[in-house]
């Protein structure tokens, strides 16, 4: 049996990394210094790692499934009706 995974606590932590990223300004003044990497590829590689970061959290997660109020199901069967 596979462990529970805590999603919330993991979205939160790639939250906090993303959160960190230098912002494109800096990488206006000092990507090339700090990387020897022009300003736009410094951005695209921090675009990326975004990416990745956001993709990492999300492996394995399923959005669960919530059942809709009688009311509406009650509606949309009414309007089904009416259109046949």
């Amino acid at each position: 049996m596979k462990p529970r995974v805590d999603y919330e606590a993991r979205f939160l932590a790639a939250l906090k990394r993303i959160s960190i990223y230098s912002s494109p300004e800096w990488f206006d003044r000092r990507s090339e210094k700090e990387y020897g990497l022009s300003p736009e590829e410094g951005i695209r590689m921090a675009y990326e790692n975004v990416i990745g970061e956001a993709k990492a959290a999300l492996a394995g997660y399923r959005k669960k499934r919530v059942d809709k109020p009688a009311s509406t199901q009650a509606h949309e069967a009414t309007t089904e009706q009416q259109t046949r």
